[in-house]
């Protein structure tokens, strides 16, 4: 009995121990990766700050793994962690852009006057209210042009449509958008 106790007790100071091991290889990785893993991130399709949130979850996630067996690869699995996480973020995104708008306009830049300021929410209000009158895969593909940066190619394969259909969606929600702004412009 007192054998099987030792043996508990031990495997538990060697968890502890390859925890700490962990936790510095972790830390090694974050001083190391942090900013290259936001670049890569953003290049993606996402804004920084988004990045920045994908970045930071990545790293919890991989503190949280049980499985010791990743420490020879831990820094590819870091980043298939990260890129997994934006590529989640992004299909949230695509399915709901309007909300990802919003939140962006949450960060406005501060040094403008409070009138530019109210003026520049009102349109783009009045742009949001537009493009919410879009069918779906036209919106679709006008936000992940416009907004998110993304090129045709990458929504073709996304929407699953062809680039020269991206390309009409693409043109219809601008000039719809156009002729629904064009008084305020």
């Amino acid at each position: 009995m007192l054998w099987l106790v030792m043996t508990d007790f031990l495997k538990n100071i060697e968890q502890a121990s390859s925890d700490e091991k962990r936790v510095a290889q972790v830390k090694l990785l974050y001083q190391d990766h942090h900013l290259r893993l936001i670049h890569r991130v953003m290049a993606k399709g996402l804004a920084k700050r988004e990045a920045e949130d994908v970045v930071q979850e990545a790293f919890v996630k991989l503190l949280g793994l049980d499985n010791q067996e990743i420490s020879s690869y831990i820094q590819a699995y870091l980043y298939r962690i990260a890129l997994n996480l934006a590529i989640d973020k992004l299909r949230s995104n695509a399915r709901s852009p309007l909300e990802s708008m919003h939140e962006q306009e949450d960060y406005s830049d501060e040094s403008t006057s409070p009138e530019r300021k109210n003026e520049s929410q009102q349109l783009l209000r009045k742009m949001s209210e537009s493009i919410k009158t879009l069918p779906l895969k036209c919106r679709q593909a006008f936000i992940l042009y416009k907004i998110k940066g993304m090129s045709y190619a990458d929504i073709a394969s996304t929407l699953e449509v062809s680039e020269s259909m991206v390309r009409k969606y693409v043109l219809r929600a601008v000039r719809h958008c156009f002729d629904e702004l064009k008084s305020d412009l």
